[in-house]
């Protein structure tokens, strides 16, 4: 009787182990559960910045129609925003700037009058950039970008009325190299220089009232210009950095935009009889380019 408890007690505790032994079998490097600090890890492969940029530009735009050349020249004083998120595990970056100048002066003139001063004025631009960064080390690294930008430079219209279509409007594609390299703890520079193979602009004057004038036949009395063509150019720009603290950097350095190219430009002219209806004589528009450069200072977070 005693024996055959015992028997019973000894395939008892023998089942009970089963289960165990097999599942330690079966699954011998179980992973065991996140710690409450799992979402704080060194090994974090993001690495995020943003801050403010302020751009002193200068700004110069050229055109010739029909033997008269079209010269603004203009000072802004640009505020903007900027971004970057780095990962490191794909050695990938996205980085995208707005901005938007507060303040505007400059001079207009033709070849055929006298410089017309101007203040105000609508100078802005957005834009973002991919970018792949897989040469290089820790400290330094090497790649390409790609990238759409849109300018708005209007620089001597009235800078409240945005909606407006009167202006230059820019759609660009950007193509470049960048590279960034850590000189030590304190200090880093950052350099990029970017083909514009190709930018499509467009935009008009304000409307001119005129005296009485007979145009193909047709009597008119206020008349604007209308551009439009494809552009293409180069931008580049270098940043010194400096970090007083782990998390803050300073920048200064420069940039620089050009774009030039072949457009078409026509002229609309108002019926004076019929203010609704108008005719066009188009032209074409020679020699136009559109530089902008100057010095930037930057604050940086970083996280």
């Amino acid at each position: 009787m005693n024996r055959s408890l015992s028997s019973i007690a000894a395939i008892l505790a023998l089942g009970t182990a089963m289960p165990a032994l097999g599942a330690d079998s079966m699954f011998p490097d179980m992973r065991p559960s996140y710690g409450n600090e799992w979402g704080q890890s060194e090994d974090n492969p993001l690495r995020m910045e943003a801050g403010l940029r302020y751009w002193y530009s200068l700004g110069e735009q050229n055109a010739n129609v029909g033997g008269t050349s079209y010269d603004t020249k203009d000072r802004s004083h640009i505020l903007e925003g900027h971004f970057r998120i780095d990962d490191d595990y794909t050695s990938t970056f996205v980085k995208g700037q707005a901005g938007y100048a507060v303040y505007t002066t400059g001079d207009y003139e033709t070849n055929v009058g006298v410089p017309s001063p101007f203040e105000g004025g609508q100078i802005g631009y957005a834009g973002a950039d991919f970018g792949y960064t897989p040469f290089g080390n820790e400290t330094f690294r090497l790649g390409a970008l790609v990238g759409y930008q849109y300018n708005r430079e209007s620089p001597d219209r009235n800078r409240y009325d945005v909606l407006n279509d009167d202006g230059l409007n820019i759609h660009s594609l950007r193509l470049g190299v960048t590279a960034h390299a850590d000189i030590n703890e304190m200090f880093d520079i950052d350099a990029e220089v970017a083909a514009i193979p190709y930018a499509y602009g467009y935009g008009a004057s304000s409307e001119i009232p005129m005296a009485d004038t007979v145009i193909q036949g047709v009597t008119v009395n206020r008349t604007r210009t209308e551009t439009s063509g494809a552009l293409y150019g180069a931008s580049g720009q270098i940043m010194l950095g400096f970090h007083p603290t782990e998390n803050l950097t300073i920048r200064v350095g420069g940039r620089a935009w050009l774009l030039d190219g072949p457009s078409s430009s026509r002229q609309k002219w108002w019926e004076a009889s019929t203010p609704d209806s108008y005719i066009y004589s188009d032209q074409n528009l020679n020699g136009f380019s559109l530089l902008r450069y100057g010095a930037l200072a930057e604050l940086t977070g970083r996280f």
